[in-house]
């Protein structure tokens, strides 16, 4: 009871006070903005501290732009001296990833889920490096598990000449199957890779940016799947988790594009088409699938990996440095119908 009435006596006392400093707030003359808010400090000192909190995390500044106007047009697609890390960097997209990022003149840092690369497509990769006088590194990383991402971050970060400036989170898994038998565990485990291992390994990605105060930027791995459904194939789930990731990436540029006390940080998503790989494999063999698919698109075909390079490299360059929270279609005009 004593503590309440010395409380109480304090906030009698304050409101006095800010009774007074309220009337002159508003004199003419005065900045009336300012002053309204130190009469909420003074008279209602709980409110106070949400508005501080709350104005701490939205106040914004504007960053410097990392592109110049005298840097000749091929070099604003260069990535020299910068460290990429590459998150599903032993599948498909994420090997040639890396090889596009050290044909670029940067490093590359590959993580995926099993112990080694598979060895003719990491050759690829070596040969690149071994060609264009660039590093590559590989580790073995769970995605989902934030003990074990924070671990590899750490420890692939201790052994990088150039500064880490950039991730392409390539890793994911897919599913098919009619919605009402889909196994409930596996419809999570696709979110819970897709999702959550991706915003784990963005705020890992983000908490290095910050720590060696560089700029990044941050490039999501989404799919067309993300904005329409796919014919011939019920795979809710898989979509789902693809259009959460588009969405995640908007949310995340706009939290770090110019918020005050951290780095610059971009955030986009590149969105595939069908592709040739390892995941799609299964669908492939049945002709008429792959049929639908190559017509359903306005060029007739299916992607290859490769053809990815082009827009990675892109937005982990200069050359969009007024690019965040915007989403690449490279999908042979498959959602332009």
């Amino acid at each position: 009871m004593q503590s309440f009435a010395n409380n109480l006596s304090i906030r009698v006392s304050v409101s006095a006070k800010a009774d007074q400093e309220f009337d002159a707030a508003f004199a003419p003359g005065r900045d009336k903005g300012k002053n309204t808010y130190r009469y909420v400090l003074l008279r209602f000192p709980l409110l106070s501290f949400f508005m501080i909190r709350t104005m701490s995390v939205n106040h914004r500044e504007t960053k410097p732009s990392l592109a110049h106007a005298t840097t000749p047009t091929p070099d604003l697609f260069r990535i020299d001296g910068r460290t990429v890390l590459i998150t599903g960097g032993g599948g498909a997209v994420g090997l040639e990833a890396a090889r596009a990022v050290l044909e670029s003149g940067g490093d590359a840092i590959c993580k995926d889920r099993q112990e080694k690369p598979l060895e003719v497509p990491w050759r690829t990769v070596l040969a690149a490096s071994k060609k264009y006088g660039t590093r590559a590194w590989y580790y073995q990383c769970d995605v989902t598990n934030e003990e074990n991402v924070r671990h590899v971050f750490k420890t692939s970060m201790e052994g990088i000449r150039f500064p880490f400036r950039g991730m392409v989170a390539c890793a994911g898994i897919s599913g098919d199957g009619a919605t009402i038998d889909f196994p409930i565990d596996k419809a999570k485990r696709i979110l819970e890779v897709n999702v959550t291992g991706s915003l784990i390994c963005a705020q890992a990605a983000s908490r290095e940016f910050q720590q060696q105060g560089a700029p990044g930027s941050i490039v999501f791995i989404a799919s067309m799947s993300g904005h329409i459904s796919n014919k011939g194939l019920d795979t809710a789930a898989y979509n789902s988790s693809k259009s959460a990731v588009v969405q995640m990436a908007r949310s995340l540029a706009a939290e770090w594009g110019s918020r005050a006390g951290i780095p610059l940080i971009r955030v986009n998503t590149v969105s595939p088409g069908y592709i040739r790989t390892r995941m799609s494999e299964a669908s492939l063999k049945d002709p008429e699938i792959e049929k639908k698919w190559m017509e359903d698109n306005m060029l007739m075909r299916l992607s290859e990996a490769h053809e990815y390079r082009g827009a990675i490299v892109f937005l982990l360059s200069d050359a969009s440095s007024f690019m965040t929270g915007s989403d690449i279609k490279v999908d042979g005009g498959h959602t332009a119908w």
